[in-house]
């Protein structure tokens, strides 16, 4: 069975990580480093974007819905199962090297590699893991960028016999961004590394984080402010999370980033 990847959700994805890298790291205040808890606000959102679809990839809080958006598409050759539920077995395991055009003005290229697998007992999905390691670089009239994604990430629901019952997740996700802007001589950096401990994510359409732990560094710098942490995120639940980060501890909405 060969599989035909399709691309433009990676893309997109692409694209809207570098302008939230760059618009997060030049809307901080002004002075010579970030605070603690401007740095707890950029983490929240970060992560809360990475994992709930906000970036264009898989919504983890869709449960087995998520994956859809890859889009697999199967061509002529010969059946490697015979399984009731076409996903049990499926494997998406390849390269990327590919560009496009944005407008008149902006252009994005994406290469690397993505594997993607669905897990299943007795022909019923138990869950779904993927691996992607992917080299992003995007020219627009107003900046150039490169980003480097990594993620190794495995979802299981808890209710075989229910696709929309909490799930958890666990695994590792990263991100690294260089930027420059066209005009007025300002750049920066970021980077954002997560290890995720079996956080429980709620169903429907709440997107909320039910419980669990993440334990994370960042570091970065531009035009108006630097910073480099680590520390650990402690979920709450009602969209709530406890941040602890260079021995302080900040109350905050996922949803906003806003310190409560």
């Amino acid at each position: 069975m060969k599989i035909k990847f399709l691309l433009p959700i990676v893309m997109l994805a692409g694209m809207a990580i570098v302008y939230s890298a760059c618009k997060k790291s030049d809307s901080s205040p002004a002075g010579p480093a970030l605070t603690e808890s401007q740095v707890t606000t950029q983490v929240v959102l970060d992560l809360n974007s990475a994992l709930f679809g906000e970036y264009g990839g898989v919504n983890f809080g869709e449960g087995m819905q998520g994956p859809s958006s890859f889009g697999a598409k199967h061509l002529s050759g010969p059946k490697l199962h015979d399984l009731s539920n076409p996903f049990c077995g499926l494997v998406i395991d390849t390269a990327i090297n590919a560009s496009v055009t944005a407008g008149k003005d902006s252009t994005l290229q994406v290469s690397g590699h993505i594997k993607f697998s669905f897990s299943c007992s007795n022909d019923n999905l138990t869950g779904f893991s993927t691996n992607d390691d992917l080299s992003i670089a995007i020219s627009t009239p107003e900046l150039t960028a490169t980003s480097k994604l990594q993620e190794t990430l495995t979802l299981a629901i808890s209710d075989i016999n229910d696709a929309n019952s909490p799930s958890t997740l666990k695994g590792t996700l990263n991100s690294t961004t260089a930027y420059k802007y066209k005009t007025g001589n300002k750049s920066g950096t970021r980077a954002f590394n997560y290890i995720i401990n079996n956080i429980v994510l709620g169903s429907g359409d709440d997107d909320d984080i039910l419980s669990g732990t993440i334990s994370f560094s960042t570091k970065g710098t531009g035009s108006k402010g630097s910073w480099n942490f680590t520390g650990t995120i402690t979920f709450l639940g009602n969209h709530q999370a406890k941040v602890s980060i260079h021995g302080k501890t900040y109350n905050v909405d996922i949803r906003t980033g806003v310190v409560v």
